[in-house]
């Protein structure tokens, strides 16, 4: 249905490249730095299927959001066309894989730049940021909620790298200890979202009155709200018989969309999609320390 791309590393970074594997780690640090803080100066492209739901969310997302650069909706056949052009960028569902996957199961916001390596596919195209959207053939409709959230954290993550480009090659350590800074804000995490078998005393224990186990309704209410003080879950998982991909687990600020958790893990028997005792435990350290 829609473009594979294969991912080389992690998510919320930029598919860039270790220093490890390339002769020139200077000539790539200055790349990147480039790309970042000229991000502003290029027009993106928001690629759009005006017969599919989910990218028309997109675009809203974008109109109503959409704050660093010039932006112009395309169809699949101009970004064709233009996919190997340098002035610009492109935002665009993918389905993509990681190397070790056999097929794809999950669908990714992607941000990725026109060049001639996009004439090898767009797998080859530099990478800006990429974000879990959602299952493959997701009904659900958590996307739609968080649609908007995800195009502001991609531009905080613009910016961020913008002003620190070394963030671009920390992992995605900078984003899982950012928790540290979530003050009195209060969780709400959708019960479905976990996928540790907790007791309620073990929850209570960690967390005291600072966490409320939700549902998908609660937490959509929370987000289209903007409630203050409020730091929600979202996480992006396989279903049905493609269970043993990752699974992504995010927390987010309702009300700012500040990313304040990002995490994954390879799903198996002992690690089932969703937050870990080992993710809720680390998530609970401000709270303990207080």
């Amino acid at each position: 249905m829609r473009i594979i791309r294969i991912l080389q590393l992690t998510l919320i970074l930029p598919i860039l490249f270790s220093f490890a594997s390339r002769a020139n780690g200077q000539e790539i640090f200055g790349k990147a730095k480039y790309n970042y803080r000229s991000f502003a100066d290029k027009k993106t492209l928001v690629v759009v299927n005006q017969q599919d739901f989910t990218d028309l969310s997109l675009a809203d997302a974008v109109k109503s959001g959409w704050k660093l650069s010039l932006y112009e909706l395309c169809n699949q056949e101009r970004f064709s066309k233009l996919m190997t052009d340098t002035n610009y960028f492109f935002l665009l569902r993918v389905e993509g894989k990681m190397k070790r996957e056999g097929e794809a199961s999950l669908e990714y916001l992607t941000l990725v730049k026109g060049g001639p390596s996009a004439k090898k596919g767009i797998d080859k195209m530099y990478e800006i940021v990429s974000m879990p959207l959602q299952p493959i053939n997701d009904e659900s409709g958590k996307a739609f909620v968080f649609m908007p959230v995800l195009i502001n954290i991609m531009q905080d993550h613009i910016i961020n790298v913008g002003e620190s480009i070394l963030r671009a090659y920390v992992g995605n350590s900078f984003y899982s200890n950012r928790i540290d800074n979530i003050g009195d804000r209060v969780l709400l995490i959708d019960k479905g979202d976990i996928g540790w078998n907790y007791s309620d005393q073990e929850m209570k224990d960690l967390f005291g009155d600072n966490i409320v186990i939700g549902d998908a309704s609660q937490i959509a209410r929370a987000v289209k709200d903007a409630e203050e003080k409020r730091v929600v879950s979202y996480t992006v998982s396989p279903t049905g018989t493609k269970s043993r991909g990752f699974s992504y687990k995010m927390l987010i600020d309702a009300e700012t969309h500040e990313l304040l958790f990002f995490r994954r893990h390879r799903i198996s028997q002992k690690s089932p999609a969703g937050f870990t005792e080992e993710d809720l435990k680390r998530i609970s350290i401000p709270y303990r320390t207080k």
